[in-house]
Parts: structure tokens; C-alpha cells; sequence
């Protein structure tokens, strides 16, 4: 079955303004609109696999204008000569965006498969894969994937993550605290989580995965049993931005005195200047990769 896109899907999963394609559609033809019978108008997976080749060109400097004049496979000749060269991960981006909205394993398996050859784990990882784990949770957040699609490739890429994690031998860091990272109660998005565990484990850091809906109390008697007192964790879409605030005074009064310190970040916390929390036990990221480069 055939997709079905808005140009406001077309906006989100290609990163080209609205205004912009309806002027390309007028004005070079590159996308032509189909229209449902009460006059509403669509787009097909052709004209979205269209669209992300034109926005790595766009981005490399070539002017639309001279775009407008190749041919499909002119442009996606173009793309993968511009995918070649180490740094340009447009390309690669784009397609594992393809194998998602298409539930194409075998597409997806044979990409990654070429970013390992051609970049190796590291870049694969953190340059190709985690911008679009970011991505993904943007498309997701704005409606303009499905949550099966949201499942699909997030599985996929999990299962890589696990097995780049089980894989890997490194010599333990002396002298740092052990990480925990744990996912709030009723929160389920671990793809980041399991990002910041790949990079974590990477430089050397004992980690201990709690993985996905873990309760406040649980995380006390850990600490109790453990002494583990430096935690990890992302808010995508619990609890919400209006609830974060007793979520972190909860666990203010629960740890007490005791020196325990947590790192924040993702969706629910874009508002979280205001938050009036204890800002030394309590740490606010913007970003997945901002807690990684901390550590």
C-alpha cells in the first residue's frame, strides 16, 4: 500500500520549509500533487524519496534551479557521490528514513551494513545513527510518523545498540562513580537512553541499564542496596512538562540528604528554566548528546 503525505509531513520528514516546495511545485515542477476527490491535496512515497535527495543537494550548494533540470536518476546518481565522502551523512540519514516509513528490514540492514564499511562503528553510531534517533523523536512528537513506525525502526536500531554494547571491551575508568540509567514510570522511549549507555560504556563508565518504566521509589532502594548515587534520564513523554516538577521534588524528599545527583533531558523538559527544583542535585540538559559530552 501506497503512503499518503501531507506537505506538512512532507515539511517534517524532509526538513524543506512548506512555502518552499509549494514554490519548487510552481515554479521547477519537481513535485506534482495528487488530490483526493474532495479536492485534498497528497503526496506519494515517490515524491518524499524525491524530496530528501534535493535537500542533500540543496544543503551541498547546488541551486535548485539546476536541480530541477536532472533527472531522478540523475539526482540520485549525484546523492550517492556526495554520500562517498566521510562527514556528508545526509545521505545515509535520509535513507534509513526511507526503510522506516517503507518497513524495509533488509533495506535498513544492508545501509547500516555499508556505514560500518565505509565509517566504521563510531561514526555509524554517534554521527549517523544518533542524529536520527533525534530525528526520530522530533517526527514522532509531531504526528508525522505512525507509532508502528516509531516501534519498527526503533526496534531495529535497538537491537544494534545492544549488540555494539555486549560486544564492546573496555578497561573500566578508575576512580568515577557508577552511572544508572533508568527511564521514568510509564515512559517507554529507550532508543536515547541506550544511545547515552553505547557512549557511557564507550569511555569507560560502569553502567547499570534499569531500561524502561522504572518507578521513583525503586531507584531509593537501589541506592539503599547499592550505593549507587549518580543517575541518568529522558522525559519523552512521561511525566509530562506540567508534572516534572513534583516527579523532581519527589525524589529530592526521597533521597533526603543523602549526596545523590540526577541528569535530566528530553521533550517534557524544553520548559524547564522555571522549574523550581534543587538545581545541585538536579542537572537540566538541552540535548542526549550534551549529557554524553558531560560525562
Amino acid at each position: 500500500m501506497t503512503n499518503r503525505y501531507s506537505i506538512k509531513d512532507l515539511e517534517q520528514l524532509s526538513g524543506i520549509k512548506a512555502h518552499t516546495i509549494r514554490i519548487w511545485e510552481q515554479r521547477y515542477k519537481l513535485i506534482t500533487p495528487k488530490r483526493t476527490e474532495t479536492n485534498i491535496r497528497y503526496y506519494l512515497d515517490s515524491d518524499l524519496k524525491k524530496l530528501l535527495n534535493i535537500s542533500v543537494l540543496v544543503k551541498k550548494g547546488i541551486k535548485i534551479s539546476k536541480i530541477s533540470q536532472l533527472s531522478n536518476e540523475e539526482i540520485q546518481a549525484l546523492v550517492l557521490e556526495y554520500s562517498r565522502y566521510r562527514g556528508e551523512y545526509e545521505a545515509q540519514i535520509n535513507g534509513l528514513k526511507m526503510a522506516m516509513i517503507d518497513f524495509d528490514v533488509e533495506y535498513f540492514d544492508k545501509l547500516l551494513g555499508q556505514c560500518f564499511f565505509t565509517f566504521g562503528p563510531d561514526v555509524t553510531f554517534n554521527q549517523i545513527l544518533g542524529k536520527f534517533i533525534a530525528e526520530i523523536g522530533i517526527l514522532w512528537q509531531t504526528n508525522s510518523i505512525s507509532i508502528a513506525h516509531e516501534h519498527f525502526i526503533s526496534n531495529l536500531i535497538k537491537q544494534k545498540l545492544f549488540a555494539a554494547i555486549d560486544q564492546m571491551i573496555v578497561t573500566p575508568k578508575p576512580n568515577t562513580e557508577p552511572v544508572v540509567l533508568y527511564l521514568p514510570d510509564n515512559e517507554l522511549h529507550e532508543l536515547s537512553l541506550l544511545y547515552i549507555y553505547y557512549n557511557l560504556k564507550k569511555k569507560g563508565y560502569r553502567v547499570l541499564y534499569l531500561g524502561q518504566s522504572v518507578p521513583a521509589e525503586n531507584l531509593k532502594e537501589l541506592f539503599d542496596k547499592t550505593g549507587r548515587r549518580l543517575f541518568i534520564s529522558i522525559f519523552t513523554s512521561n511525566p509530562f512538562s506540567e508534572e516534572v516538577e513534583d516527579y523532581i521534588k519527589k525524589l529530592d524528599e526521597l533521597f533526603g540528604e543523602n549526596d545523590c545527583w540526577f541528569h535530566f533531558t528530553g521533550y517534557q523538559l524544553q520548559n524547564s528554566s522555571d522549574l523550581q527544583i534543587n538545581k545541585e542535585r538536579f542537572h537540566i540538559h538541552p540535548t542526549v548528546e550534551s549529557i554524553c559530552d558531560s560525562f
